[in-house]
């Protein structure tokens, strides 16, 4: 995949897309189909997004972007918020001059589509919400266990929380191969920031198709989260992988993303 950085608000963001490559100062084209943007999850970048850029750049023009302290951008802190990580993912599609965008995001990057399709509806077509919650309820023995990783006290932790009773281990070294290239400390912000925030009650003005994609084995984001999300947002969709956790578009990237083809063929024609 093609890589390029765009500057944001003195942040360098780096970002992965597909198709023709160009200058480095040169956006690049946005206009085969739909414009994908891509979001990571907690902790996560834009290269966990492979299997994603690979189908959709067929008929579409993916993005995939890493927040400021994650990944290949700079930035020594993660955004402190819901709402700051949306409003630079709109300034960062207005660097790029990019057409009304489908924005696809993960957990917490799923709270950040949302948060952009409320605060700036003219920049998004819709929102594809993967393994998100209205109102996350993250484990304190998660966060507690991330802290002692940031204070020095244990070492990194590759356990399985995130996938589905038998999962695929490639997948897994894929997964945590990618983590571990974001700061513990930003993976612990983005846990904090992802528990402090409430969308239930912020939705219903919400004018935007929206999708909903749900692992049924999701230990972290489980149905009656997905179902509440989905519930909150007028005409919204929901789309169930079987045999899949939180991660389901790692673990059932051809399920996931027939879903998404689906929806885009569908708010295509809005």
């Amino acid at each position: 995949m093609p890589t390029k950085y765009a500057r944001i608000d003195g942040l360098v963001i780096h970002y992965v897309h597909e198709g023709t490559t160009t200058l480095p100062d040169v956006p690049p084209p946005l206009g085969r189909g739909r414009p994908l943007l891509l979001i990571h999850g907690e902790g996560g970048s834009a290269s966990l997004w492979t299997r994603q850029m690979a189908h959709f750049a067929r008929a579409h023009s993916p993005i995939a972007l890493d927040l400021p302290a994650h990944g290949r951008s700079c930035g020594l802190e993660a955004l402190d918020s819901v709402a700051a990580a949306a409003a630079l993912a709109g300034r960062f599609l207005a660097e790029l001059d990019a057409p009304p965008a489908v924005i696809v995001g993960h957990g917490l990057g799923g709270q950040v589509a949302l948060e952009l399709a409320v605060a700036r509806p003219e920049r998004v077509h819709g929102v594809v919400a993967i393994g998100t919650a209205a109102r996350a309820e993250v484990a304190a023995e998660q966060i507690e266990q991330l802290r002692k990783v940031v204070q020095g006290k244990l070492g990194q932790q590759f356990d399985t929380p995130f996938f589905g009773a038998q999962p695929d281990f490639a997948v897994m070294r894929q997964f945590w191969g990618e983590m571990v290239k974001t700061d513990p400390r930003s993976r612990l912000a983005d846990l904090l920031v992802y528990q402090a925030s409430d969308f239930r009650g912020r939705l219903g003005g919400l004018n935007k198709p929206v999708l909903v994609i749900h692992g049924e084995a999701d230990r972290i984001c489980p149905r009656a989260k997905a179902e509440e999300l989905r519930g909150a947002i007028a005409g919204a969709e929901i789309v169930s992988i079987a045999g899949a956790g939180h991660v389901p578009f790692l673990e059932k990237p051809d399920e996931v993303n027939q879903a998404i083809d689906t929806f885009l063929a569908r708010v295509s024609k809005a």
